[in-house]
Order: C-alpha cells, then sequence, then structure tokens
C-alpha cells in the first residue's frame, strides 16, 4: 500500500512541476518558462523575460513581438552610452544557430507600454512571439514576484533600473 502511495505521491509532484514549467517550441526553437515582474497596479509598462534555445543549423531573428495587454510593445536591450546604462529599443534579436538568446533583466527583454492591464501575481498573459525563420510563436507570459530570479539567472548580475 505505501508503494502505491509513494508513486501516487510522485505522480502528483511530477505532474505539478510539469504545469509549472512552461515551455515552447517553434520548429527547432525552444523558449523557456516566458516570465515578467510584478509591476504596480497603477503601472503603464511592464517586461518580459525567457531563454530562447536553437537546436537549429540556422540562426534566426526574435523580430517583433505584441500583446493584448499592451497598446505598444517593442523589443529592447540595455546599451552602455556615456558612461551609463540605457534601455533603447532594437529592431531584432539574434539567435545563434546551436546556442540560446537570453532575455532578462539588464540585457535584451521584450517591453509593453500604455497597458491595457496590468496582470496581477500569479497570473499570465499571451504573447506572440514573430521569428524570421520559425514564424509564430504564442506564449503565456507568468507574471512572478518583483525579487523572482529564474535558475539559470541566480549568479549573474541583474538590474532595470529604468522600469
Amino acid at each position: 500500500m505505501k508503494t502505491i502511495k509513494s508513486i501516487l505521491l510522485g505522480s502528483l509532484f511530477a505532474f505539478a512541476a510539469a504545469a509549472q514549467a512552461h515551455d515552447y517550441k517553434a520548429g527547432d526553437l525552444h523558449i523557456d518558462h516566458p516570465w515578467s515582474k510584478q509591476v504596480p497596479p497603477t503601472s503603464q509598462v511592464a517586461a518580459a523575460f525567457f531563454n530562447i534555445m536553437n537546436h537549429s543549423d540556422t540562426s534566426d531573428e526574435l523580430i517583433s513581438a505584441s500583446s493584448p495587454i499592451a497598446g505598444k510593445t517593442e523589443l529592447h536591450a540595455h546599451i552602455h552610452e556615456d558612461g551609463m546604462m540605457k534601455m533603447r529599443e532594437v529592431g531584432k534579436i539574434d539567435v545563434p544557430a546551436h546556442g540560446s538568446q537570453m532575455l532578462k533583466p539588464g540585457g535584451y527583454h521584450i517591453m509593453f507600454f500604455n497597458l491595457n492591464e496590468v496582470p496581477q501575481l500569479g497570473e499570465s498573459f499571451p504573447l506572440t512571439l514573430n521569428f524570421k525563420q520559425a514564424g509564430t510563436v504564442e506564449v503565456e507570459v507568468k507574471v512572478e514576484e518583483a525579487t523572482y530570479v529564474p535558475e539559470g539567472m541566480k549568479d549573474e548580475k541583474m538590474g532595470h533600473s529604468h522600469h
């Protein structure tokens, strides 16, 4: 009887872990855990982050993004200019062949302006990503606590002071 309980409990934990993990595939691209930091209820801006892994022999480019939560959605990067870090819109985000591109605070990211709605902690919202090679990918962005740091970024310096 204990064995059956252990198996059932283990299956339940595995199912819960699978429900928490959200990753998406588009051809040879794998998009891992799209997330956004919780913002105040009156905020007009938010940002999304995730890792894009390219398992193809061909590089790809994220060329645009959109979401119904925002009046405007842009691809952004932090750049070092005049001795300061500044946020700038970019025309594309490269994803190298057999490589990856991390969208993270202080680096490349997706910006949402003129929010129509401010997603609450624990909620998810839709995001459409448009790639030059892989085409359109629909993902759900999970809103995490403002202090959230994904596993792969815990040792890196993080900052997104502009928002």
